[in-house]
């Protein structure tokens, strides 16, 4: 049961693939002719949930969040990094975005024509498998988090997030943290108050520390070892 230890609740630009390396020159000029790149500011927000969708984006440099929320209840589904597709799965039919994304730090949006991306699946087939193995993989990581919150505790979960953030986004045991208490009880599924007794739990046992937004892990073995127990 090796596999429930290496959960991935968030993604990293090496899981990206080579897409853009693997087309022609004459592929990257019918691209480059259907793209628009835009730049977001920290806290705005770059597609609403249930708005019509034209394009496929990606995020070339920042960090986004991506959420759904049904009356006053939100659920954070994921954080991206650079590098990452935002809305593949629009490109098979389904013309409406069925999440909100708001930057979390200044970031930069290429939106490709989802036209474009379609012509590109039918006529290079590993851009098509690459596109594919994308994702699965995104199904991979919704299958990861929903267990995650389905099936451990509180300090679990959190766990998992601290890992994620250290190992995968910012690859530092230092780091400022990008979410606010309400992102963070968003993302595991708890209330700010959970997550405010939560924090003050690890640093107690001295597994984090904290000053402002820059958090420390102190011992990752332990917090691997909460997240792994659940």
């Amino acid at each position: 049961m090796a596999v429930l230890s290496q959960i991935n609740h968030c993604e990293d630009n090496e899981e990206t693939g080579n897409c853009f390396k693997i087309l022609t020159d004459q592929e990257m000029v019918l691209l480059e002719n259907n793209r628009t790149e835009i730049q977001f500011n920290k806290g705005e927000t770059i597609i609403k949930q249930g708005t019509k969708s034209s394009d496929i984006l990606y995020l070339k440099s920042g960090l986004v969040k991506i959420s759904i929320s049904s009356g006053d209840s939100s659920l954070i589904l994921c954080i991206k990094t650079k590098n990452h597709f935002i809305g593949i799965e629009n490109i098979y039919g389904y013309d409406y975005h069925a999440y909100t994304v708001t930057a979390l730090e200044d970031s930069m949006i290429c939106y490709i024509d989802t036209s474009a991306i379609r012509q590109l699946l039918k006529q290079n087939n590993n851009f098509n498998a690459e596109l594919y193995r994308i994702l699965t993989n995104n199904s991979l990581l919704t299958y990861d988090r929903f267990f995650s919150l389905t099936q451990k505790q509180l300090h679990g979960r959190f766990a998992d997030i601290l890992l994620c953030l250290s190992n995968k986004i910012f690859k530092s045991k230092k780091f400022d943290l990008p979410l606010s208490r309400k992102d963070l009880a968003d993302l595991t599924g708890m209330a700010p108050e959970s997550v405010i007794r939560i924090i003050k739990d690890f640093k107690t046992d001295k597994i984090i520390a904290t000053k402002g937004k820059r958090v420390e892990i102190l011992n990752e073995p332990l917090l691997q070892k909460i997240s792994n127990v659940g």
